[in-house]
């Protein structure tokens, strides 16, 4: 199945050695199921060279463009750009870290054919032990605060119809973006599906959902929005 045409994006941090692997696959995988394309990168002022390889990617391929962060925003603020700067009708993404094949999209590309959104969901986790414990703490709490169940519901392997985007809004600025998006487009009425994939070891640079900050503002905007502050 082809797409009229796609928005993709990836928040990159600490990817500068990843985005170099990631970005070809995305270019043939794009120009196989579109005609039409845009590739953002949304490089969240990064230490290392990230941003400078980004913008070598820019000059390479011409559907490639960079969106630079002065300083670090965080994981929920970079996607939030990467939606806003999003032009076409389906908005695909994925993170610079490489763990996701997006080939993986394709075969269920004609879910959409009944649904709004599709979302990925990891039969295979690359992390360690207390990374999957807080993974199932993390989808269980979602359940028992606000009655929807998806696997792995933060899995970064979706694509939204613009419709959806256009009729919610996105607060958060945590990692809780990801559920409260699904939640979001879920009381609004539109129809959700997932499917498997499989997610990869991390071969270079280092990954930050662990961090103690991180978990802190995810729990504080679960909060905020089953208390409607959000």
């Amino acid at each position: 199945m082809k797409l009229s045409n796609i928005s993709f994006f990836c928040p990159a941090y600490h990817d500068e050695k990843n985005l170099p692997r990631l970005i070809p696959q995305v270019v043939l995988f794009l120009q196989h199921i579109t005609d039409k394309f845009e590739i953002i990168i949304i490089e969240d002022g990064s230490p290392d060279g990230t941003g400078l390889v980004a913008d070598e990617l820019a000059l390479k391929y011409p559907h490639v463009r960079v969106i630079h962060h002065h300083k670090n925003l965080g994981y929920g603020a970079t996607l939030r750009d990467g939606f806003r700067a999003s032009r076409y009708d389906y908005i695909m993404y994925t993170d610079g870290d490489f763990q996701y094949d997006v080939r993986e999209f394709e075969p269920y590309l004609t879910l959409f054919d009944t649904n709004d959104v599709i979302s990925g969901y990891a039969i295979t986790k690359s992390v360690s032990f207390s990374r999957k414990v807080q993974s199932f703490v993390y989808n269980l709490a979602t359940f028992i605060l606000f009655g929807v169940w998806y696997r792995d519901i933060n899995c970064s392997m979706k694509i939204y119809k613009r419709k959806v985007l256009e009729a919610i809004e996105i607060k958060s600025l945590s990692a809780f973006i990801d559920g409260e998006m699904i939640i979001r487009a879920r009381r609004a009425g539109f129809k959700i599906a997932q499917f498997p994939v499989h997610h990869l070891p991390r071969l270079e640079g280092t990954a930050h959902g662990s961090k103690p900050s991180v978990i802190a503002n995810t729990i504080v905007d679960m909060v905020r929005f089953r208390l409607g502050l959000l």
